[in-house]
């Protein structure tokens, strides 16, 4: 693997690459089609570079793309399997986790035209395909998954309003580019791709993400059965999960499946969002073994499991709950059965025994069930609160009890 630092060859372009990039936005504006003098600049720069930055390829291949007109729509899949095949050519020397950070803007192109062609079916899952088998075999190696994006926070928004460009007014707060750009992601996700510690592991994730709902959402309107519908579905979700071993991928999509709705409302009509919800629920809760990534050389630090796992009970809570108000009493206790089973529960109750403080104060329940857990963590933040008390006012606390 590369092991040139993401912030090597960056640093140095970044005044050129925002002068650019604030040059080809005006000359856009003006109508401009023939971004050449641009390109030939770019061009160079990635071939003479060994780890070309992310910002780098983004923009030469975002200027390729908007140099291609197209008035048929029906040529719209084609382009976007173009702008895959570039991207990949163009981070062929770039670190596991960059190359599928890079998708982002395919997955966004092939979104709209998910969205416009409908009689492309079977264009759009051919490409989908591929962009998962591309996911999966560089999610086999994410050693560096947790490295920052260096720089390019300075610029990443304009960047994405490249990418936008004639697609949303100039005047557009971030924000909406933002939305539009990730259109298969919650607000609260996107969120933490202005955070100050947004990294390409995250983007990675969030790509991903959008990838894994974007397949699944095809399998609808094929005109089966609901049963063999949900059939289709576990297995599609079951196999991706597998290989897809990313951190930023299972906490992306557990935090997204504790909001009131998925964010596939475009593409699923609302009694199909509810199939899709307890899919992904019976995926997260009785093969919640995926989840660990424990596989060697790609388990996450400590406290990131340890906030995976807390997250994953909650959604634990959410999925039982919704099973039972369905009056599914048979995956009621398939999901309480599973959960009792979990690896992520047992991490959770070990790193809760270990805590100072805690050790011999408390037990595990008798029963697991996301609500008994949830209510001795409960117990032992009380514990934890009242040692440090303790140990902070020493014997005069025993006036303050």
């Amino acid at each position: 693997m590369n092991q040139h630092h993401p912030n090597s060859n960056s640093n140095s372009l970044q005044p050129l690459l925002k002068e650019s990039i604030h040059r080809f936005l005006i000359e856009h504006q003006n109508g401009a089609t023939d971004f050449s003098n641009f390109t030939s600049i770019f061009s160079r720069f990635l071939h003479n570079l060994p780890d070309p930055p992310l910002e780098i390829v983004w923009f030469y291949s975002a200027l390729t793309f908007h140099s291609t007109k197209f008035t048929d729509t029906s040529k719209q899949v084609f382009l976007v399997k173009d702008l895959f095949q570039l991207l990949v050519s163009c981070s062929s020397s770039c670190n596991a986790v960059k190359k599928i950070a890079l998708l982002a803007p395919v997955i966004h192109e092939l979104f709209t035209a998910v969205r416009g062609k409908k009689d492309l079916r079977e264009e759009i899952e051919s490409l989908t395909e591929g962009i998962i088998c591309y996911v999966s075999i560089n999610c086999a190696d994410n050693s560096d998954e947790h490295e920052g994006f260096g720089d390019l926070v300075s610029c990443y928004r304009e960047l994405v309003r490249v990418w936008m460009v004639g697609k949303i007014g100039g005047d557009c707060k971030f924000g909406e580019d933002l939305r539009l750009f990730c259109p298969v992601v919650s607000d609260g996700v996107r969120e933490g791709m202005v955070s100050e510690g947004f990294g390409v592991g995250y983007l990675a994730g969030v790509v991903t993400c959008e990838a894994f709902l974007l397949r699944l959402c095809l399998k609808f309107g094929c005109g089966i059965s609901r049963v063999e519908l949900e059939k289709e579905l576990l297995n599609c979700a079951a196999q991706m999960i597998s290989a897809f071993r990313s951190y930023y991928f299972v906490d992306i999509l557990l935090r997204m499946l504790l909001e009131p709705v998925l964010p596939v409302n475009a593409m699923l009509n609302p009694k199909d969002e509810v199939i899709l919800r307890e899919v992904l629920y019976d995926v997260v809760i009785t093969m919640s073994y995926s989840f660990s990534i424990s596989q060697k050389g790609i388990e996450p630090p400590g406290v990131q499991l340890k906030n995976l796992a807390m997250t994953w009970l909650f959604v634990a809570d959410n999925a039982i709950r919704f099973v039972r108000e369905n009056g599914d009493r048979t995956k009621v206790i398939s999901y309480l059965q599973a959960f009792s089973e979990s690896f992520l529960l047992s991490h959770l109750i070990k790193w809760v025994m270990s805590q100072p403080g805690v050790q011999g104060k408390t037990n595990a329940p008798d029963i697991f069930t996301p609500v008994s857990v949830i209510s001795e963590f409960l117990c032992y933040l009380c514990l934890l609160v009242f040692s440090s008390y303790v140990r902070v006012l020493g014997p005069f606390a025993l006036f303050f009890v």
